[in-house]
């Protein structure tokens, strides 16, 4: 590719290849690639929140959703895991009278416990005490080292334990204390920082900008959304200093120790992100399958070890860097950041059982924006989950399969005569309006439009592009009111079953996508309309097809048994609106 040293060569590409021009281009098939999801591998040193429960969420839809579109296990890996090593471990350790690895078997499994129980569908939880990554940091660090990229010097700058991070003079200032004295925090996490002189290992990060600049500038998809992009191409304009990335071990013990030399430990930055290389394989040949073809999710407040120190440390070493950054923003509490001095830490399984686990999956991915902070609170997740879920969609759901409406209880007959393919025709069997031209327009451009969404982290617009659908359709049965109508009449007849066949492959289309947020819901709601497990791939997924001139395999076929509410409402105040529906 003309590339310099084949060390920067960064023309690799995981995703499928477009090949020729115009209408002879081709792609590889989609089966024969793979796709590599991770979120952060969280830190032990307290008790999950929501904000982790959302990285590890965005994951998960972004990696059901690829399951839906190219079928097969194979294809696509997932993990997540927990960060056990670094100071802040040995010292919350030392503060609560335990081992350190008591600390991280209890915290390590509260995460675990947790992800379980929201349906996180990872294909493996890595621990970073775990024998395998030792055995990958120490090669990795050894790979480093044999290209001449580490050195020993005297390293001299603020050290963050909270961040476990060192900072620039830049990012220090000064803030009155807790007892009035002036102290040095983060510019951006407010934590305490300390001045830190000690012997350490340094890579060298600074012959690194060029390299990564290139990276970025040939690759403006590799980190989104865009304003995250821009911030790290702003970062690499200035200064990039060489990195410490060992400590003294009589400081930090708590940690990998340095191949070679027992008096220095491995920096837990490092430590930490080549747990992404340690799941695939890493040291050994299977990792090249997997790698790049990799896209993690983070939140913000991580993105310069991403963005930055993780593509310099995988150039150093002869990789390429990660296919895609996807980076979210963080949760407020009330319109305040979550805190445990402020008592305001909201914990995620007790929303999980308060809002189900699919209502709580909903809201965090329809209420989530990764370009901003979000905010909870308890008012407005049972707003839009009584509104979109209970309401709406399972109002749709009781309206097209109550006994009153839908005797046979089954996916009617469409009728061509009623609600022919093109607009404006006119006749006595005609029933279509305008209005329901625009739905079945809506409808069938509704799966592209989300799996475009889904590509570019917009989960949000997948579920309110889903949602405003549904309002559609409410509203197209609402205009027809085939509780006005008689099936022993041969003039309605054709219409009702028409109206109930459109309303009905409409759910089709909204279970089969919100499958990656609300599987159980969607799975309910699929059995119901009697799709079979092997109908609910996105692949061929094809709105109403007697519309567009071809047959359509769930017409006249029996409904799935009665299950109860779709999902029931968390305001029973207003509980008598859903069984008006089911009446």
């Amino acid at each position: 590719c003309g590339a310099k040293d084949r060390t920067w060569c960064l023309t690799r590409s995981s995703g499928p290849r477009h090949y020729g021009s115009g209408s002879q281009c081709t792609r590889d098939d989609p089966q024969d690639t793979r796709a590599y999801f991770t979120t952060p591998i969280f830190y032990v040193n307290a008790a999950p929140h929501i904000g982790h429960l959302y990285s590890a969420l965005l994951a998960d839809a972004l990696c059901r959703h690829r399951r839906l579109r190219v079928p097969g296990t194979a294809a696509t890996r997932f993990s997540t895991g927990t960060d056990e090593h670094g100071l802040k471990i040995q010292q919350a350790a030392a503060t609560a009278g335990v081992a350190p690895i008591e600390l991280c078997d209890r915290v390590s499994a509260q995460f675990q416990q947790l992800f379980q129980k929201a349906g996180i569908s990872s294909t493996d939880f890595i621990r970073t005490t775990e024998a395998r990554h030792r055995v990958a940091v120490q090669h990795f660090w050894g790979v480093l080292k044999s290209r001449g990229l580490l050195y020993k010097g005297l390293y001299e700058g603020w050290y963050c334990a909270s961040d476990e991070c060192f900072l620039p003079e830049a990012k220090v200032t000064w803030q009155p204390g807790p007892s009035g004295d002036s102290c040095p925090v983060s510019l951006e996490s407010g934590h305490p920082v300390s001045w830190t002189k000690e012997e350490n290992y340094i890579f060298r990060l600074s012959q690194f900008q060029e390299p990564l600049q290139r990276w970025l500038r040939s690759n403006p998809q590799a980190i989104t959304p865009e304003p995250f992009y821009y911030g790290v191409l702003q970062w690499l304009e200035e200064e990039l200093p060489d990195l410490s990335v060992s400590r003294r071990s009589s400081h930090l013990h708590w940690g990998i120790p340095v191949p070679g030399d027992d008096s220095q430990t491995i920096y837990v930055w490092l430590d930490a992100l080549v747990n992404y290389l340690t799941i695939i394989g890493y040291p050994n040949a299977e990792f090249k399958s997997w790698w790049p073809a990799t896209s993690h999710i983070i939140g913000k407040d991580i993105l310069k070890f991403h963005a930055i120190y993780w593509p310099a440390l995988l150039l150093g070493a002869g990789l390429s860097p990660p296919h895609r950054i996807y980076v979210h923003s963080h949760w407020t509490v009330c319109g305040q950041k979550m805190s445990k001095s402020l008592g305001n830490v909201v914990d995620p399984r007790t929303c999980l059982d308060r809002y189900t686990v699919d209502g709580f999956r909903y809201f965090l991915l329809r209420q989530g924006v990764p370009s901003w902070d979000c905010d909870y609170y308890d008012e407005k997740v049972v707003k839009l989950l009584d509104s979109e879920l209970a309401d709406a969609l399972g109002g749709l759901l009781n309206r097209c399969t109550a006994k009153r409406i839908n005797p046979s209880g089954t996916y009617p007959a469409f009728c061509t005569t009623c609600f022919p393919s093109k607009p404006g025709l006119v006749g006595p069997s005609v029933r279509a309006q305008a209005e329901d031209y625009a739905l079945v327009s809506a409808m069938a451009s509704l799966p592209k439009q989300v799996a475009e969404y889904y590509d570019n982290f917009q989960i949000y617009k997948a579920l309110e592009a889903v949602s405003s659908c549904v309002r559609q359709t409410n509203g197209f049965v609402q205009r027809h009111a085939p509780w006005k109508l008689n099936w022993e009449s041969p003039a309605d007849a054709p219409w009702l079953g028409t109206v109930l066949h459109v309303a009905l492959e409409c759910l089709r289309v909204f279970a089969t996508l919100l499958q990656p947020v609300t599987p159980n819901l969607a799975d309910k709601l699929l059995s119901r309309l009697g799709v079979s497990a092997t109908e609910r791939g996105l692949g061929d997924l094809f709105f109403l097809p007697r519309f567009y001139g071809h047959p359509c395999p769930f017409e006249g076929r029996r409904l799935g048994p009665e299950t109860g509410l779709l999902f029931p409402r968390l305001d029973q105040s207003r509980a008598w609106l859903v069984k008006a529906h089911r009446t």
